[in-house]
Order: structure tokens, then sequence, then C-alpha cells
């Protein structure tokens, strides 16, 4: 690992100390690990607690916002999709509505005689001989397939989802022989706590600090 070269700017060096502070921070390095670890990788001379806290901060800001524009993503190509899928729903369903004119045709014939070579010679064979064509026309009015018009609103109700239209539904989930499952709420614990834990860290440190710059 080379050191910061002195002459770029504080945006280009504080891009160079994140690189380590993200992986260090991410395999669950403390604060003073990543200090030490941080100045040994870039050989920094200072590193101070206030500015490791600010870049793990920022870390956590960036992190975020990249989940938040994930998911808008991921929503808008599923957004598109429900919308390809229904207009090709509504064609269907129009051509369904159309009426149609249904055709069928019988023969009428008769039985005779004709002369065939078969491997004996010439023989006598019975052959129908065609008579007659009846041809029959039936019109069949349609009133649409109403399974397009089901597919139709399961896609309205999957995009009124994916756009908050519903309100939040309340479901008891268990997991593995009724054990709770980890849900959105035990997330947003979790990460308090890591908040927590974290503030308590910087605290700690700032006293020690304290008392060793006044001792």
């Amino acid at each position: 690992m080379g050191s910061i070269d002195p002459n770029k700017t504080a945006k280009q060096k504080k891009e160079a100390r994140l690189i380590h502070v993200a992986e260090l921070y991410a395999k669950g390095y403390a604060l003073r690990q990543i200090i030490e670890e941080v100045k040994k990788r870039l050989r920094l001379e200072t590193y101070s607690l206030s500015t490791v806290k600010k870049d793990v901060d920022s870390l956590k800001a960036e992190w975020r916002e990249a989940r938040i524009a994930e998911m808008d993503d991921a929503i808008n190509h599923e957004l598109y999709k429900i919308n390809l899928q229904e207009r090709e729903l509504w064609d269907a369903w129009e051509k369904s509505k159309s009426d149609q004119k249904l055709t069928s045709k019988k023969q009428k014939g008769i039985t005779g005689k004709t002369k065939a070579v078969g491997p004996n010679g010439i023989v006598d064979t019975d052959k129908i001989v065609t008579t007659g064509i009846e041809k029959t026309e039936k019109d069949e009015i349609n009133y649409g397939d109403p399974r397009y018009q089901a597919e139709i609103t399961k896609l309205g109700q999957e995009r009124r989802k994916l756009t908050g239209m519903y309100a939040a539904e309340k479901k008891e989930l268990t997991g593995k022989d009724g054990a709770p499952l980890f849900n959105g709420f035990d997330a947003f614990m979790a990460e308090c706590k890591d908040i927590a834990d974290f503030d308590k860290e910087v605290n700690e440190a700032t006293q020690q600090e304290t008392t060793d710059s006044t001792g």
C-alpha cells in the first residue's frame, strides 16, 4: 500500500482513505483499529477519531443511497414489464370480443366400382363418388374472454403494490419450528443498536483521549 500523495486535494485524499475504511469497517474492525490500520497502509502521521467517524458516516450514507437507487431501478423494471403485459392482454381482450363467422362443409357421395392395378393384376375396388357439397355458415357472437380481464386485474393489483398505493399489511410469519423471522422491524432495531454501539465507542474513545491529554 502506498502513501497518499501530498499534492492531492482534500477530496482525493478522502476518497483514497474511504477505500480502506470501507473494507475494514465491513470486516468489523473497531474505530481505533481502523485508525491504526489506515495510518499504516497510507503512511499517515495523523488520523483522528473524529475524522474516522466522519468517514464511516459518509460511507453509511453512500451505501444507503445506493440501496434506495437499486430498489427504484428494480421497481421501475417491474412496472415496465407489467405495462407491457397489460397492453398485450388488452389487445387480446379486444380480439376476443370480435364476432366470427363459422363455416363447415359436408360432402355427399355414392359408392361405385373402379378398376385398379394390384399385385395380382387389375381388380375391382370400391370408390366413393362425390355428388355434392353442403356448406353451412353460422355467426358466432363473442362478448370477450373473461380470463383476460382477470389477468389485467391482477396486474393492476401488482402495480398498486409496487407504487405503495395499498396500506401496509400486518402479517404474522414464523420461521423453522415456529421461530420468528428476521423482519423489517428487526432490521431497523439492529441498525439502531449498531448506531448506538458506534456512538458509545466514539464517546469512550473521546473520553480516553481527553484523559490521556490531561493525565
